[in-house]
């Protein structure tokens, strides 16, 4: 088949839908003809994918203008200039193209969450962005959820199947570089297996990590606490969290992934508290690494590690303070649920299976459509 995707920035990957596109091309290249549609400001010329054409889209700056751009474009572009048998569009928020896409093409479509739940987006665009729903599950052909409660809201809400597909990880995701990771806590002056761990790739408001340092606040420990990701979205947010940090909290901004899952491995606990996920891809790799996980108990979090975390009350500082303080106290435990997840998630969520399930809908949307034809 000849396979399009359209609704993310770019690869190689940084994080999000990205890092589930790139996984899926990853394993699929050479048994089937792929384009991935992506940003000229994202992919630079040079940028190279083995076996998966980039096809680049001229966009527009601005946080709103760039998505939007992108998204129309890649559309135009694939029902204008080019053949596919089949478009895999990914993000909810992308689906108001799905009219336009429809006009040649069978639609495979895929929501990562419900951006309009996602604090970085202003009131206007939260409503605007909420009325996609309604086309990514009714115009696709066939509509999958990374997250197992997200579908069944769909489900509920417009009455149409919602397939469950999660992510996973893979050999890719299972090489940390920790000396590279040493080398950073050299840097901050801690030591592996002494520090507390959060980690996301943009730190945002509902990844949590004001509860986190209010919750570390009232901690009386030496063990200090390294906060890792770009926290530049939301400057306002940003400088909370700097209020908030004593001086036993390192902020630093971004790193490899390699180095990041080596900062995980070597971690004391990771400590994930986001009040909003749909399957978070730093969750299943912090697990995959074997690493303690204190956890919010959000839905979608517990649906993908149901007992191998110790959870807290979502949004609840003083609850993550006394899980945190109970955790630094039953080292052993926490080793022993860190192994269980670690087992769990090889069990349960590999990408070679879970590419296979994709594939499996695609053949049979692409059949669909050519008995139609």
């Amino acid at each position: 088949m000849r396979i399009a995707y359209i609704g993310i920035k770019g690869l190689p990957s940084q994080a999000g839908a990205d890092r589930v596109v790139e996984a899926i091309v990853r394993r699929l290249a050479g048994r089937h003809e792929l384009a991935v549609y992506c940003s000229r400001r994202v992919v630079p010329p040079e940028a190279t994918f083995p076996g998966v054409e980039l096809i680049r889209m001229p966009v527009l700056r601005g946080k709103h203008a760039h998505a939007t751009v992108l998204f129309l474009a890649s559309a135009m572009h694939a029902v204008l200039r080019r053949r596919f048998d089949l478009i895999h569009l990914h993000n909810v928020e992308a689906s108001f193209v799905l009219p336009l896409l429809k006009c040649r093409y069978r639609v495979v479509a895929t929501s990562h969450g419900q951006a309009y739940r996602r604090d970085k987006w202003g009131g206007v665009a939260k409503r605007l962005i909420s009325l996609t729903d309604w086309p990514f599950v009714r115009l696709a052909d066939a509509v999958t959820s990374v997250s197992a409660p997200l579908a069944e809201e769909y489900e509920r809400r417009f009455g149409r199947q919602v397939l469950f597909i999660p992510n996973g990880v893979g050999d890719e995701d299972t090489h940390p570089d920790v000396d590279a990771a040493h080398a950073v806590l050299e840097a901050h002056q801690m030591e592996p297996g002494g520090y507390l761990l959060f980690a996301a790739g943009r730190i945002i408001p509902t990844k949590g990590a004001e509860i986190l340092l209010e919750a570390y606040r009232s901690l009386a420990t030496d063990v200090r606490l390294l906060v890792v990701g770009d926290s530049s979205q939301v400057p306002a947010y940003e400088r909370m969290l700097h209020e908030l940090a004593d001086s036993r909290v390192a902020l630093m901004p971004a790193v490899r992934k390699e180095v990041l899952l080596g900062l995980v491995r070597s971690a004391r606990l990771f400590v994930f508290p986001s009040t909003v996920e749909a399957m978070s891809m730093m969750l299943l790799e912090a697990a995959s690494t074997g690493a303690p996980i204190v956890c919010s108990d959000i839905a979608e979090n517990v649906a993908v590690l149901p007992q191998q975390t110790l959870l807290f009350r979502s949004g609840d500082a003083q609850d993550l303070g006394e899980k945190l303080e109970w955790a630094l106290g039953h080292p052993e435990q926490m080793r022993e649920l860190g192994a269980k997840a670690a087992e769990w998630v090889g069990e349960k969520y590999q990408w070679d299976s879970i590419v296979s399930q994709y594939e499996q809908v695609y053949a049979s949307t692409w059949k669909r459509g050519r008995g139609s034809a």
